[in-house]
């Protein structure tokens, strides 16, 4: 153990390890301790202590204290025997173990402390340790400081739980004598009620099962009410009621009248927070293997009911909290399937888990308005698969990302509205006129729109009044023809729309070209048609909407200009000139925006009619200069501004291109000065700033993967790397091909590595011969150094390189043949003659019928290799020899043993290799059968048959009850050297073993072969010791009891013939019709031990055990059938009726969601159709976790006859003396029924100790070396558990102190050997019993004192002491009979010498004394005759001395009186050093030729010589000839082929393929019978996976309507009509996309294209490009653009 550098400044060794806690439940202390370095002088503890076995210990155990106390019931306290019980708890003396009795009239403290981990006090989680009183925290750890909060959460922050705090004032009368205070639900806890007035608390106690508990609180006390104690004190005027909860029942508190005057209450409680999330189990990996992942989640529960509810009960609570879902790794391991890599594409890298995919936002339910409007999208979650294809699943694979919105807001905004300019000034100078406004419906982004209601508009003209007189007459012309802005306001006001007929649709006017004087408006013109059915306006050619255009260019004028100094100098100089220069405004803005220019108008205007002429009319040199000047300076609004796109990254597959798009404003045209700003301003949609390009398939290519870990570290290895022809598609995804479709060399796939050489070894020879020739024996071998080169060839090294390293076993155990019967001993000269005799009969045989080959023939027995299994009860069953049965108790059998050759009155029968004994339960006939009358756990065993040299077993079960026998079953008895004994039921293969039910009856059950080889698996197993036998029981029993009519198949009458009702089986169903077909359960076999999983999935006809970290059980149960059948669910015989918590798939499948222990039970399956039905079930059993029943009772032997045996159960301490037999029982319980081990602390059992198969621990002959603890432990699959024992062994005493023993039947049973006066000699053997009496009356009283040899027997166990090395050097003794008798042990050395009793005679006072003279018999270890030699031929023959135990007169005795010397060693010897003869020798059979299906298997046969030198030489076949050959090839049957398992045909929901045409998919499996999957069936078997098939849903087509009127007469029109996509049977108009997939006819087109009258005009406005580019070749050009282009272009 090193030391940490923080114990090592401070002078301390490192801590030692943890020591074994002291409880093995409800929370006990474990210590470690530590030595200081600096001699004693170092700061801190040299201890430390920690909780342990913090689990909850068994209701029956008791309290822990408890148990102490009562520890001291068989204790007497001043001189009286009491039962103990612990007294209250005492503050100042925590942890003395003080206890009461029963009726607390007497206290005592009974220890200073108790034992450590016991609770200082029963309301809090601390604890004693050393007599001290630790803290200990609600998380069970020593000095944590964790505390319960106020919803009883350990450590907790309060917030499942509020407090309630309330006060009533009740008014009661006696006639409204009763009024309800408060209700305080389930699960409250801290209740506390204070009550002040006369009247009293009534509480009524309602369980959640309905149980309702009323009582009155009268008097102060204790009450437990709804299984919760409460403490009530009621003085005079006040009550108060108080409980630590938490509460298992809802209490209603209520107030009962007791007076006139009102009563006051207040009371407070933490009421729990009822609807909580709570996080589920991890749900299913996303994958079987190569790395997946899983995910949890936070589900609403119920804590009442533990019901899983909808979100909104938590949501309502805001102390709630829901947890984020986890995302962990799965599943890891590579698949076996292909190259056992999971294949990566491109886009895993980018999306590896499923996301969330969302719909398009639907149109906004509003399009504009103050409180906007709403759009939802749909919201799927979507998982890509390895061909890029997407389907949709479950929504909680999602969970690790939020959730998207499916719902916004939208449109928000103000709708567009009215606004009104000012008003403009009256349109007169005096008098009565009129004043305009322009309004315009401006939306929220401040532009003229339309889509203002017209009944709003404000008023644009109304009347006004100059206060001034009017001196002149008016004109004749309105007052609108002269204002210039007049007619601009009018035009505001005018609506233009698109009408069904092409129309043009002119924009708004610009401004006037001049800002004085005359200029020009412009305005836009678009060609549009509304599209009636879709209400959308399009825009069409200009030449589409005819000839007959609105103006788009008028004369505007802003009034006169002012003069221009200079410019009017200028023309005042020629004003004698007809014509002159006139300035007529400025152009129009250059740009609207971003400083665009204005330049100034000229005109050459003719002074007579004021009109303009041409400029050549005016001097050219009197023209004025050219004037410019800025207008619209404010910067342009944002706009995007995107930069070209960047080269493609990829030539082929998927290429991206990007580009820069921001958001900027104009600042000057002249000079492009631009801001950038933020994309917010920006109101228009962003750009896109990538897109997909070269979207091509690449041509396939050579794809590595990394090298593989190194297969060897040293001596040269090889490294893998897997290499695959892959092409990128143009969908990204990557495809995998054949290594033919890649150009050029495959790269590598291996490389050597570690070219090093490896470090020298120790490993074994070649093993020798087996030291015995029959029987157990030993085999050796040499040590080898040896060395593996960097090439990777083993060498031989020196011996010096491996010194140090661990040898390998160089000796192990070697089983031959049976060895032949013991024969008795003659003299060693009938021994001479005997093998004489035998070899002589061997050279020259006789011809007799009883010698075939000169070997005599053994007994022959007729053997029936069956299993035998009995189905119901039966009186009697005769069966034979050579099976194995399981049969019922209470039954009684008979076990034939036919046998040829040999005489019936001499069968032998022996059970678990021992004779049997012959009984009124046990009896052998005159036959030589074996009776044995009702059967009986102790009957379970194997039973020998022995006749002469031939024999056979017969294996004996029970059903049900106890099936454990009361010892081990053995059948490994030697045989003769003819033993015929097949032992065909340990045949790995169990071919020839048939099973058989009992009673046989007149129909016999015929098994499916599936089940029968399944129950022939079990037993075959079980005799090969791979399990146990009582196991085998079990399951064949649970076999048997789940056993259905379709499991047994068929059955077949006595008389051959078939039943009417015969139903074919599994096996006959193939050939049947398949229009027909009954139906049948799909079964599967059981190839996998019952798991603990949260999501348990079975099939019918298996067993689940439910734990309770169960969440979820499916049952499948796969029934086949035509017609379909349907599947029905009963339990324990009653109809199963779906519930929230129960319900089936279509497929019958059973799901149980959060099991219960109510949910126990037979569950079964009946699949039924209209020809017959099948049912199976299953069972659920509730897992149990492994205890042990612990008694705490103290067992001693006093008053026990030595020899008798002593039972005690695990727990307690247990006294008993040397040579008793003591059984520790260990009772235990659970299911899986747990496995129990025994060990002993400190040191190993002993052979005198046995652990039998009822779980107990069995010690004969008890010794002192057998003291201490032993320790039980029991385990299965769901927990542990143990429990321990003291023994203490008292019989020898320090210094020799006698035990005394009652006289009793021990006396009577052995011989007592009395001294004499005159002394009595007495030879006697080691072992034997030797007991002295002294010659006095059984009443003697006086003390009798004994010595040995002049010396007290005290005297000499002291002198002994101290020069012995053992207590085997000791005298042993005991006194009896009041010490009347000495018994002495005389297995020990220094016994021999005088033993004498000394006493006085009872009154007389006359001395007595008598002696006796014991003498040892020597006995002494001595040479005997040599074994059987190992081997009867070559170099390996060994023999060895026998050692024989003798005495004085050299007869034999038992080798235990010896056992006092040690045995000499002994060498073997060779012998039988000579040449064996030819023999055929073989090896071991190869593998199957198949892997599925039939196949051979082969082994080499060669005739082989082994001579007496050692030498192995190879002889051919004529050699061996007289021998007969084995074979070497045998057929050999592997498990059966997989085949290609398709599923039922899929929906026919495909694309669709033409009318009414679609496809449908099934998958197709390569699987085998046992469900599992295989990727080797022939694909050329394969059945399809697609077939096309009929769906009125691609029964459409597309429908057009009538065509509207042309919308000219003549010179090319428009027309348009309806297309409809309808359903040809019924004619019912369908949604669009349900035509998607067919051409959709036009909607319109073309009409009246001819000209109209004989002159030719052009109809578009690009006849002029076209003439320029010289198209009017084109026939399309010369209509259109008549006018333009010359008729005789050719």
């Amino acid at each position: 153990m090193t030391r940490s550098d923080e114990d090592r400044d401070i002078g301390w060794d490192a801590w030692g390890p943890w020591s074994e806690c002291s409880r093995t439940c409800g929370g006990g202390a474990s210590y470690s301790l530590r030595r200081c370095l600096n001699g004693g002088s170092c700061g801190g503890k040299n201890i430390r202590y920690r909780t342990c076995s913090n689990r909850g210990c068994p209701a029956e155990s008791g309290d822990f204290r408890a148990q102490q106390c009562s520890a001291h019931n068989d204790v007497k306290y001043q001189g009286v025997s009491y039962d103990w019980f612990p007294s209250a708890y005492d503050p100042s003396a925590p942890c003395a173990l003080r206890c009461q009795t029963a009726g607390r009239s007497v206290t005592a403290e009974l220890a200073p402390k108790v034992l450590d981990g016991t609770r200082c006090r029963a309301d809090a989680f601390d604890m004693c340790i050393s007599g001290v009183c630790q803290e200990v925290g609600c998380d069970r750890q020593l000095g944590s400081g964790a505390r319960e909060d106020n919803c009883g959460v350990c450590d907790g922050d309060g917030s499942t739980c509020r407090m309630v705090r309330g006060q009533a004032l009740l008014h009661l009368t006696p006639e409204q004598s009763m009024k309800t205070v408060v209700e305080v639900p389930l699960g409250s806890r801290l209740l506390r009620l204070h009550a002040k007035g006369p009247n009293t608390i009534v509480i009524e106690a309602i369980s959640l099962k309905g149980t309702v508990d009323e009582s009155s609180l009268v008097s102060t006390g204790s009450y437990v009410m709804g299984n919760t104690s409460l403490d009530f004190q009621r003085g005079t005027d006040r009550q108060t009621l108080r409980t630590h909860g938490p509460l298992n029942a809802d209490f209603i508190i209520k107030m009962k009248y007791g007076g006139s005057k009102d009563t006051v209450v207040q009371f407070l409680f933490y009421q729990p927070i009822r609807y909580q999330w709570r996080e589920t189990d991890f749900f299913p990996c996303s994958v079987t293997c190569g790395g997946g992942y899983q995910l949890n989640s936070a589900e609403c529960t119920d804590i009442r009911t533990n019901q899983t509810l909808p979100a909104h009960h938590c949501n309502s609570y805001p102390e709630n909290t829901k947890p984020t879902p986890k995302l962990k790794e799965c599943n890891m391991d590579l698949c076996p399937e292909s190259d056992g890599f999971k294949e990566v594409l491109p886009y895993d890298h980018f999306q590896p888990l499923p996301r969330w995919e969302q719909g398009p936002w639907t149109q906004c339910s509003a399009s504009c308005g103050q409180g906007g409007g709403w759009q939802v999208r749909s919201m799927l979650c979507m998982e890509e698969d390895m061909q890029g294809r997407f389907s949709q699943v479950d929504e909680w694979k999602c969970t690790h990302s939020p959730r998207p919105v499916t719902q916004q807001k939208c449109n928000t905004f103000a709708c567009p509205q009215w606004v009104a300019m000012e008003w403009s000034q009256c349109t007169v100078t005096c008098g009565h006129g009129l004043r305009y406004r322009v309004v315009l419906c401006i939306d929220h982004r401040g532009q003229h729109v339309g889509g203002c209601g017209p009944s709003l508009k404000p008023h644009v003209k109304e009347d006004c009044l100059v206060p001034v007189a009017c001196h002149k007459p008016r004109d004749s012309v309105p007052v609108e023809a002269k204002v210039p802005w007049l007619k601009q306001s009018h035009q505001l006001e005018e609506q233009h729309s698109a009408t069904e007929d092409p129309t043009f649709v002119p924009g708004p006017w610009s401004a006037c070209s001049a800002t004085c004087g005359p200029g020009q408006q412009t305005r836009e013109l678009k060609c549009q048609v509304l599209l009636s059915f879709t209400k959308t306006e399009v825009d069409l050619p200009e030449e589409e909407c005819g000839e007959e255009r609105p103006q788009v260019l008028r004369r505007c004028n802003q009034g006169p200009c002012t003069k221009v100094p200079g410019l009017s100098v200028g023309l005042n100089m020629h004003t004698k000139e007809p014509y002159s220069w006139d300035n007529r405004g400025f152009t129009v803005c250059s740009a609207t925006c971003a400083a665009g220019k204005q330049t100034a108008v000229v005109r050459c205007v003719s002074r007579k009619r004021g009109e303009d002429v041409e400029d050549s009319l005016c001097d050219s040199s009197s023209k004025p200069p050219v004037m410019v000047h800025i207008c619209s300076p404010e910067p342009c609004p944002p706009r995007w501004e995107v930069t070209p796109w960047t080269s493609c990254s990829a030539s082929c597959g998927v290429g991206i291109q990007t580009r820069s798009v921001f958001c900027m404003r104009l600042l000057s045209v002249d000079q492009q000065d631009i801001l950038t700003v933020s994309d917010d301003e920006c109101r228009e949609f962003k750009p896109a700033i990538l897109q997909p390009c070269n979207q091509v398939d690449c041509p396939p290519s050579w794809e590595t993967e990394p090298w593989q870990q190194c297969s060897q570290s040293c001596g040269g290895g090889v490294q893998l790397r897997k290499v695959y022809c892959k092409q990128l598609l143009s969908t990204g995804a990557r495809s995998r091909l054949g290594d033919r479709a890649c150009g050029g060399g495959k790269p590598a796939t291996n490389r050597g590595c570690s070219n090093i050489d490896c470090e020298p070894y120790l490993s074994g020879g070649e093993w020798g011969k087996c030291s015995v020739s029959c029987g157990l024996g030993i085999q050796r071998r040499e040590p080898m150094c040896r060395q593996q080169t960097a090439a990777g060839d083993q060498v031989k090294v020196s011996r010096e390189l491996c010194s140090g390293l661990p040898p390998p076993p160089l000796v192990r155990t070697c089983r031959m043949m049976g060895c032949p019967k013991p024969e008795m001993r003659r003299k060693e000269k009938q021994k001479v003659l005997l093998k004489n005799q035998i070899r002589q009969t061997v050279r020259r045989p006789p011809k007799t019928r009883a010698y075939e080959h000169g070997v005599k023939q053994c007994p022959t027995l007729m053997a029936t290799h069956k299993i035998y299994i009995q189905t119901r009860k039966e009186k009697r069953l005769h069966l034979t020899v050579g099976g194995h049965a399981y049969l019922l108790p209470n039954t009684s059998l008979v076990i034939k043993c036919p046998v040829r050759r040999f005489p019936k009155s001499h069968i032998r029968w022996l059970k678990d290799g021992r004779p049997l004994p012959s009984s009124k339960h046990l009896g052998i006939t005159h036959f030589g059968s074996l009776k044995i009358q009702v059967l009986s756990a102790e009957d379970i065993g194997v039973y020998t048959c022995v006749a002469g040299r031939a024999s056979d077993i017969f294996t004996l079960q029970l059903l049900g009850g106890d099936s454990k026998a009361p010892g081990t079953l053995t059948a490994t008895s030697p045989l003769p050297s003819c033993h015929r004994h097949h032992a065909g039921m340990s045949q790995p293969t169990g071919a020839g073993v048939s099973v058989s039910l009992l009673p046989p009856g007149v129909q016999q059950a015929l098994l499916q072969p599936q089940l029968e080889e399944r129950l022939i698996n079990i037993t075959l197993k079980a005799d090969g010791g791979e399990i146990r036998q009582e196991q085998a029981s079990q399951l064949i029993s649970s076999l048997l009891t789940h056993m259905s009519a379709a499991q047994l198949g068929a059955t077949s009458t006595g008389g051959g013939g078939q039943s009417e009702d015969r139903r074919p089986n599994w096996s006959e169903l193939s050939s049947l019709e398949t229009h027909v077909k009954q139906a049948v359960i799909v079964r599967q076999l059981l190839t996998h031990p019952l798991a603990f999983q949260n999501n348990v999935h079975i099939s019918i006809g298996q067993s689940a055990l439910l734990t309770n970290a169960t969440r979820s059980l499916t049952i499948r149960c796969p029934a086949e059938g035509v017609p379909p059948p349907k599947v029905s669910w009963t339990k324990d015989g009653a109809l199963l009726l779906p519930t929230d918590r129960v319900s089936w798939d279509i497929s019958g499948g059973l799901h149980i969601l959060q099991p219960r222990a109510s949910d126990r039970g037979q569950y079964k399956c009946t699949a039924t159709n209209t020809l017959g039905s099948d049912s199976e079930t299953s069972q659920l059993l509730a897992a149990e976790a492994a205890a042990i029943a612990v008694s705490r009772r103290n067992v001693s032997d006093h008053g026990v006859v030595l020899g008798q045996s002593l039972r005690s159960t695990v727990g307690g301490r247990v006294s008993v003396r040397p040579g008793a037999n003591l059984t520790l029982d260990c009772p235990v319980t659970g299911f899986p029924p747990p496995t129990v081990t025994w060990n002993k602390k400190n040191g190993p059992f002993g052979a005198a100790a046995v652990s039998l198969p009822s779980g107990s621990l069995w010690i004969r002959n008890v010794s002192l070396h057998h003291r201490g603890i032993y320790t039980c432990t029991t385990a299965n699959a769901i927990g542990r558990s143990a429990a321990s024992t003291a023994l203490h062994v008292y019989g020898h005493h320090p210094a020799g102190a006698s035990s005394v023993a009652p006289v009793s039947q021990e006396l009577n049973r052995r011989r007592v050997l009395m001294a004499s006066a005159r002394g009595t000699s007495v030879v006697i053997r080691p072992g034997d019993v030797l007991r002295i009496g002294c010659p006095v009356l059984a009443g003697h009283r006086v003390p009798v004192l004994w010595g040995y040899n002049n010396l007290t027997l005290k005297d000499v166990s002291s002198a002994e002491q101290g020069q012995a090395a053992g207590p085997d050097r000791r005298l042993h003794y005991r006194m009896l009979a009041g010490g009347r008798v000495l018994e002495v042990d005389t297995l020990q050395v220094k016994l021999s010498g005088r033993y004498r009793c000394q006493t006085t005679i009872n009154g007389t006072r006359q001395a007595l004394s008598a002696w006796v003279n014991v003498h040892v018999e020597e006995t002494s270890w001595r040479l005997g005759d040599w074994t059987t030699c190992s081997a009867t031929c070559g170099n390996g023959g060994t023999g060895l001395r026998r050692l024989d135990c003798v005495n004085q007169d050299g007869k034999a005795v038992r080798a235990s009186m010896c056992q006092h010397s040690p045995k000499p060693v002994t060498s073997p010897a060779g012998c039988n050093r000579r040449d064996c003869p030819p023999r055929w020798l073989v090896s071991e059979w190869s593998k199957c030729s198949a892997t599925c299906g039939g196949g051979w298997k082969r082994r080499q046969v060669s005739c082989q010589h082994l001579d007496a030198g050692g030498a192995v030489r190879t002889l051919t076949a004529a050699s061996c000839e007289r021998k007969s050959r084995p074979p070497d090839s045998e057929q050999c049957a592997a498990n059966r082929c997989p085949a290609w398992v398709t599923s039922p045909w899929g929906k026919c929901s495909g694309r669709c393929l033409g009318p009414a045409s679609t496809i449908q998919k099934r998958s197709v499996l390569c699987q085998h019978v046992n469900g599992s999957s295989y990727s080797d069936c022939d694909l050329r078997d394969r059945p399809p996976s697609v077939q096309n098939c009929s769906s009125d849903r691609c029964d459409v087509e597309w429908r057009p309507g009538a065509w509207r009127p042309c919308t000219v007469v003549c010179g090319s029109g428009f027309q348009s009509r309806r297309v409809n996509c309808v359903q040809r049977r019924s004619g019912r108009t369908l949604a669009e996309q349900s035509c998607a997939w067919l051409q959709q006819p036009p909607t319109w087109q073309h009409c009246n294209t001819t000209r109209c009258g004989s002159e030719c005009k052009d109809s578009t406005q690009y006849c002029s490009v076209v003439k320029r580019l010289k198209l009017c070749y084109l026939e399309m050009y010369k209509q259109r653009c008549c006018g333009s282009c010359p008729q005789h272009v050719d």
